[in-house]
């Protein structure tokens, strides 16, 4: 309960401080110290075996993937409990996950497009799991090979800091661990705070720090109170809890995409879209009409009531402040269409 106050302590002010400065500090420092980890696992380990260990994983990956799509409780009581345990109980974890994660991410990725949003949140997560597990897990089965014993550890907690234990630094690795999963943790809760917190007001983008601290200390509060009724089986029984709410929240999430794409239709790129579309088509069907086939279409400048667009201004801020792209600062990113690129704003002076 003590290291839940402390790291709720730090989470809390990470939150309240924003997106942009407490989260993004922690996020960038721990990506970079995840990243050490990783490489000198891959350096002071068994190099020449995880470059061969790798593109195996991968392609096994893919080679058993529809197999795997494909496994039900029909194939024997082995796969019926392989399911239970793991397929059944990752897919109602994510579905849990989904609401926060994907709206933070959405939130520190305004200005991008859903075909970046979608590719990056998909790709990125993989590359990096892929790699992450493909080193740690191919790093103890080396170890095992070798006659270290990691598969007799109590947990994989255990089995971690055997590997550590029989790599060099070994009295350095398992504190960079430590920092490395109290701080995953502590980002974990920061961008659950926010977004409870953005919900609780009707999805405002910069929650009041009084809601976001409520939040945080419910957290806490709630994940204190299991620990101290359940145990060591508290755990387990927020699993089971997971799982059994995931179904009735997943058919929400079905009922979300409809509306999703309904909402789609009303912004400001498909409206603009719709409406170069009914010009273009208006324009055909009046020189057909004047001209029969025998005529030519010209884009031109044009101002005052016969332009195409006099009643609507595409570029407006009605249309387009809602999605307009900002810095870390909240200034907003003008848009060079020459170049086809973001135009970044300078810095302010002094920086």
């Amino acid at each position: 309960i003590a290291i839940i106050a402390v790291l709720t302590c730090v989470f809390l002010v990470s939150a309240v401080s924003g997106v942009a400065k407490g989260i993004r500090l922690l996020s960038n420092f721990n990506m970079v110290l995840a990243a050490v980890v990783a490489f000198f696992l891959f350096v002071a380990g068994p190099t020449v075996f995880l470059l061969n260990f790798i593109p195996s994983v991968v392609g096994t990956y893919f080679a058993e993937m529809f197999q795997m799509l494909a496994l039900s409780a029909s194939w024997g009581p082995e796969a019926e409990d392989f399911m239970r345990s793991w397929t059944l109980f990752y897919w109602a974890w994510w579905v849990s996950w989904a609401p926060f994660v994907g709206v933070f991410v959405a939130r520190i990725s305004r200005g991008r497009t859903l075909r970046q949003y979608v590719s990056v949140v998909l790709l990125a997560p993989t590359v990096i799991c892929v790699l992450a597990f493909s080193i740690f897990g191919g790093t103890a089965i080396w170890l095992q090979r070798s006659g270290t014993d990691v598969a007799g550890a109590a947990s994989p907690e255990d089995m971690l800091f055997r590997v550590l234990d029989a790599l060099p630094f070994s009295q350095v690795t398992p504190i960079a661990i430590m920092v490395l999963l109290a701080v995953f943790f502590i980002t974990s809760a920061d961008s659950a705070t926010l977004v409870m917190a953005s919900m609780s007001q009707q999805g405002k983008p910069e929650p009041d720090r009084k809601i976001v601290i409520f939040w945080g200390v419910a957290l806490a509060g709630v994940t204190a109170v299991m620990l101290a009724v359940g145990g060591s089986d508290a755990l387990q029984g927020l699993q089971d809890l997971v799982t059994v709410a995931a179904l009735p929240f997943a058919i929400i999430l079905l009922a979300l995409i409809p509306a999703f794409l309904r909402d789609l239709s009303t912004d400001p790129l498909s409206l603009r879209y719709r409406y170069a579309r009914t010009a273009l088509d208006n324009a055909v069907r009046q020189g057909m009409g004047d001209h029969g086939d025998d005529f030519a279409l010209e884009v031109r400048h044009q101002e005052g009531p016969s332009a195409a667009g006099a009643d609507v201004d595409s570029t407006g801020e009605r249309m387009s402040s809602w999605y307009q792209r900002t810095d870390e600062d909240g200034r907003p990113v003008d848009y060079d269409y020459a170049r086809d690129s973001y135009v970044d704003p300078e810095p302010p002076a002094g920086r």
